[in-house]
């Protein structure tokens, strides 16, 4: 029944908002998303991703959305507080500001100083913040399967979504994960120059409470003063280009939401980030099948960039070779060697997404936030330098990085490896059978 009452409560939104649909029909969506839910605003931001489906300026619209929302009081805020830490704010805190310095759909952000004088950034969830969302999903459910009587395009987009923000709820709902992940990412980046991920405090941290290390420098959000800033733009889109390579293709484990509020030029130049909630995670095979396509790409070899397609499962078994090679070879011709600023490398993969749809495949979440990912990495970098091509960043690290994993010596180690596991497994089998 909730969600049935949720689309009624939908429905008489869109009513309201239906005068300003008359006059601007961009921004009567970008409103009626943001008072709709936080899933919804999460759905907003995918949408931006797709305007093949929304159309340009509608994609556009979406795209600014900030995930800004009113915040909770301050007196919610130290109850919240209180309970998570079974005792009063004043013995773990010095300072602790009442104003949040980042509200949105599902928690916000306080300064505070520890008692051993450490800056820190708080996070809280918002009061009965996870009924919300799992109202909105139930709702998105019932609005998918509506979808499909009038497009199966607009169905399977959603259908992938819906599964997306399923996953991510998880995460976003206890932040001893989003901890966990922040945790990972740094062990990942350690020797990672010009990128930083902030340090834990877990003794204070709880699945409805997050307190890491307080990051000082100029958001990315404040265009005006980071292109104002005396650091090299170009080094900064490098260090943020090989950042992104390093977690997707080295460790198949990534930041899934490196929108520029949550990315800081630190005051040694480094790039700093904040909010975990949503990783991305790619098994080694997927990963490496998409490098490999990536470097098919750099090459203009499609007729292997089609067989790897078929290799992987992005395309079905019977799928013809030659018709796909033609079908990538599309793709490349318009997209490789160009700049960002006229064919994003974001399109490369949204493309490839399309495409294996075109072919009766259903898209993998993790494709989708990949795509979500490097349209963002790619929208920062054209900010710092309108004249950054990506493949130029792309090519010599993907060309090294193969070496370890792509080369012939690596696939020698990997069957090796393979065997001595089943060998093992094996033998562990006719143990414990005998």
């Amino acid at each position: 029944m909730i969600p049935v009452l949720n689309l009624i409560r939908l429905f008489f939104l869109a009513i309201v908002l239906t005068p300003l649909a008359l006059i601007n029909r961009e921004k009567f969506f970008y409103y009626y998303f943001n008072f709709a839910g936080p899933s919804f605003i999460k759905l907003g931001q995918m949408l931006a991703t797709r305007p093949d489906l929304i159309g340009k300026e509608l994609a556009i619209i979406l795209s600014k959305f900030q995930d800004k929302v009113k915040p909770f009081s301050h007196k919610k805020a130290r109850r919240i507080l209180q309970q998570e830490l079974a005792g009063n704010l004043e013995d773990f805190f010095k300072e602790f500001s009442k104003q949040p310095i980042a509200s949105a759909s599902i928690a916000q952000v306080h300064k505070a100083k520890t008692i051993d004088n450490k800056l820190v950034a708080v996070k809280l969830l918002r009061p009965n913040i996870s009924k919300k969302i799992y109202r909105d999903i139930s709702t998105l459910k019932l609005i998918t399967k509506v979808s499909r009587i009038f497009s199966n395009n607009i169905y399977k987009f959603l259908s992938d979504i819906l599964q997306l923000l399923q996953e991510n709820a998880k995460s976003e709902l206890d932040l001893t994960i989003e901890a966990t992940n922040c945790s990972q990412i740094k062990d990942n980046l350690k020797d990672l120059s010009g990128f930083y991920v902030p340090n834990i405090y877990w003794t204070l941290t709880t699945k409805k409470m997050l307190v890491t290390q307080w990051l000082e420098g100029i958001p990315f959000s404040d265009k005006k003063t980071l292109m104002n800033s005396n650091f090299d733009k170009n080094i900064i889109a490098k260090n943020l280009v090989l950042s992104y390579f390093t977690q997707v293709y080295k460790y198949g484990f990534f930041h899934g939401d490196m929108h520029p509020g949550n990315l800081f030029l630190l005051k040694n130049g480094d790039i700093g980030i904040v909010d975990f909630g949503i990783v991305g995670i790619i098994d080694e095979k997927t990963r490496i099948a998409i490098a490999q396509i990536v470097i098919g790409f750099i090459n203009k070899d499609y007729e292997k960039i089609a067989r790897l397609h078929i290799q992987s499962g992005l395309v079905p078994k019977n799928t013809n070779l030659k018709k796909l090679a033609l079908n990538c070879r599309k793709i490349g011709e318009t997209v490789v060697g160009s700049k960002v600023k006229d064919i994003p490398l974001a399109n490369l993969l949204q493309n490839l997404i399309n495409m294996t749809q075109d072919f009766k495949m259903s898209t993998k979440p993790e494709l989708l936030l990949l795509q979500k990912t490097i349209l963002l990495i790619e929208g920062i970098g054209s900010t710092l330098n309108p004249e950054i091509n990506i493949w130029d960043y792309a090519k010599p690290w993907m060309n090294e990085w193969s070496k370890t994993h792509i080369s012939f010596d690596a696939k020698i180690v990997e069957i090796a490896n393979n065997f001595i596991n089943l060998a093992r497994d094996y033998y562990q089998t006719k143990v414990v059978n005998n």
